[in-house]
């Protein structure tokens, strides 16, 4: 991929593999360094796949299969909603409509998923998005989840599994998450609000509401921030 791109010149986005799936794929998530990723599905399975080599791809780039590297079969229940990767690589979060989450570790230097595994239960309702945060002052991994149900966040411990925070403040399911690192992150929900957190207030700090044509805030399109691969899954690169 290339960033000093002609004014004249077009980017073209170019499918490098596919994987196929007889379930429909409800989520996926790249590991820190960019050459693994995720996906989970309806199959209440979970994939780990490698990147194929992008240094050399033309827009006649021929789509190849998808690289798996490993695979977990029913690791939940029912289907896999959501994925997340932890900033160090080593840990694996998904979230299902069972109302659970399953902490995976991952092996880097094998790109294996290990057997072991911790579950969280806190949510009543099925999970729609993780996304993790570290704590830098124990340099430990923070899990955030939202979903349906009691329309809370949830901040739990990595290492113990154990709920630190319970976030009340959407009146609808959360579908989303974002962090951008540091204390703070954010959330989309059907209550047709974005909410902004800091991990050091009890509460949000600002709320998105949307807003009508005349000026004033209104019910409309619940919002959606956070960005997954494209999907069948067909893993795209812009060259």
């Amino acid at each position: 991929m290339t960033s000093n791109k002609s004014k004249n010149e077009q980017l073209a986005f170019v499918r490098v593999a596919d994987l196929q799936e007889t379930a429909p794929i409800r989520a996926a998530c790249f590991n820190p360094t960019g050459d693994l990723y995720a996906v989970g599905s309806n199959s209440n399975t979970i994939w780990v796949c490698e990147l194929p080599d992008i240094t050399a791809i033309t827009s006649e780039q021929r789509v190849a299969p998808a690289l798996v590297v490993d695979k977990r079969e029913r690791l939940h229940k029912l289907p896999v909603s959501c994925l997340a990767w932890n900033p160090s690589g080593e840990l694996i979060a998904s979230g299902s409509n069972d109302k659970t989450i399953k902490l995976t570790k991952f092996n880097s230097s094998t790109s294996r998923l290990t057997h072991t595994e911790m579950l969280v239960k806190v949510h009543d309702g099925a999970v729609r998005d993780v996304t993790f945060m570290e704590d830098t002052s124990s340099c430990t991994s923070l899990l955030i989840s939202g979903g349906a149900g009691d329309c809370k966040i949830y901040v739990t411990d990595c290492d113990t599994g154990v709920p630190i925070k319970a976030l009340s403040g959407h009146t609808g399911s959360i579908l989303s998450l974002y962090t951008w690192g540091g204390a703070m992150f954010a959330s989309g929900s059907h209550d047709k609000t974005i909410r902004f957190w800091d991990l050091r207030s009890g509460s949000f700090i600002h709320k998105i509401s949307p807003i009508r044509p005349d000026g004033g805030t209104s019910p409309g399109t619940p919002p959606r921030i956070s960005c997954f691969l494209f999907l069948r899954i067909q893993v795209t690169v812009c060259c």
